[in-house]
């Protein structure tokens, strides 16, 4: 799998830097995949169906919490202004994190999309789980921007690992719903320290010796990250957040936790491998254009989506012909119903694994502008379905059979924009 996916990209340092971030998130994979039968063992579907409420929110709001200047750091004209940009998406992150608080509480004590559910105290909890994965995610992109591909995989490794590993023990010790966030704590800050240290090492300089005039400059100066690829990724992820709570409200917490146990697994591709190798593709495709490279730039992504096409397949045949028959076996006959909504939505994933990693080139060309009609689009079909779901009283399956389609239509669309940008802006170049 390794050798494959460093297949898709050129010869040389790039292709070992694939193999090394690529081998990081597949042995992270591994583990995740491992461990969920015995997870789905310790923990009832109605527990993960409280914590996968959480995470819809967790994955909400970190679309938010750097305003995207993370990816300002991989396009950031010299290596000392990229001090400026961390600076300035660490206090974003900061900001961002706290003010989750008032917003997860007002949901819970409203009981706003099946929110309710939550403990009261999940609000207080999100705060250091956000603040811990923002300085990972801004870390992260400045180690890609110095090829620190090695450090990055063992801290994704490490992370993995925490939140397995914490699952696990606590829930032996009957944890319960409290075990499961204390996971996501664990997991959100684990391999930090060791890649601050590396990234600090390749990035010498003092932080603090930016001013607020720096700071102003290099916000205006990347403003089109805040100005539209904040709000596409907002929608985004409104969209991909939202299936969760819709259940949870529609059908109780049972629905909600056989979903999205039934989505963690099929989009492990996607999660895994799919994030492995779109931030490489970023990364090698922003170097092309910085240097001028448009005819390698072009290639790459056609490369890039004839290999992810058919990779895709593997996991998508394996779901549809063996999901419905191995779940209640390998997972517990309590999570049946998680084999069929798997199958549901195995055709969702395919398509969101080809196109998400290809739609790292936007922010590279800034034009975020393409991305943000696609996921209002989305986002509208998806409010659609669950109206229709509730007027006319659907089941399970028949809803989560009408997301899956409006997401594979959405995704071959935004496919087609893609394609348009990269002939207009690398073509004609």
């Amino acid at each position: 799998m390794r050798r494959q996916i460093a297949g898709l990209m050129p010869k040389g340092q790039v292709a070992h830097g694939i193999v090394a971030l690529t081998g990081g998130t597949v042995i992270a994979q591994a583990i995740t995949a491992c461990t969920t039968p015995l997870v789905t063992r310790l923990y009832t579907p109605a527990q993960i169906g409280v914590i996968s409420l959480f995470l819809a929110f967790f994955g909400f709001w970190t679309s938010l919490l750097s305003w995207r200047y993370e990816s300002a750091l991989l396009v950031a004209r010299e290596d000392e202004e990229s001090h400026q940009v961390f600076r300035l998406g660490m206090l974003c992150v900061a900001a961002t994190s706290l003010l989750a608080w008032p917003v997860l509480r007002t949901l819970c004590a409203r009981q706003i999309f099946g929110f309710g559910l939550l403990p009261a105290w999940s609000a207080w909890v999100s705060v250091p789980i956000l603040l811990g994965y923002g300085t990972f995610m801004m870390l992260r992109s400045w180690g890609l921007r110095g090829g620190l591909v090695k450090h990055i995989a063992r801290a994704s490794i490490s992370r993995s690992g925490c939140n397995a590993s914490a699952r696990i023990i606590l829930g032996l010790l009957g944890g319960g719903i409290p075990a499961l966030f204390a996971a996501e704590l664990l997991g959100a800050w684990g391999g930090g320290g060791a890649l601050y240290r590396a990234v600090r090492q390749r990035f010498p300089g003092k932080l603090a010796a930016s001013g607020w005039r720096d700071l102003q400059s290099v916000m205006i100066r990347y403003s089109k990250f805040a100005k539209y690829e904040l709000p596409s990724v907002a929608i985004n992820q409104v969209a991909l957040a939202i299936p969760v709570p819709m259940l949870a409200s529609l059908y109780g917490p049972v629905a909600a936790g056989s979903f999205g146990m039934a989505r963690l697994l099929v989009a492990i591709p996607n999660a895994q491998i799919g994030r492995a190798v779109g931030d490489t593709f970023q990364m090698e495709l922003a170097r092309a254009v910085r240097e001028r490279e448009y005819a390698n730039a072009q290639r790459l992504f056609y490369r890039l989506l004839r290999s992810l096409s058919l990779f895709g397949l593997f996991p998508l045949i394996g779901i549809m012909v063996l999901g419905r028959l191995l779940v209640p076996y390998v997972f517990g006959k309590s999570w049946t119903e998680m084999g069929l909504l798997a199958v549901c939505i195995a055709p969702w994933m395919y398509v969101a694994l080809v196109v998400s990693p290809l739609s790292n080139l936007l922010s590279v060309l800034q034009v975020q502008q393409y991305k943000l009609i696609y996921d209002v689009t989305t986002t509208t079909l998806m409010i659609a379905i669950y109206f229709l779901a509730r007027v006319y009283s659907l089941g399970v399956l028949a809803t989560v059979l009408g997301l899956s389609a409006v997401n594979v239509a959405a995704y071959s669309v935004y496919l087609s924009v893609l394609v348009f940008v990269v002939r207009n802006k690398l073509g004609r170049q």
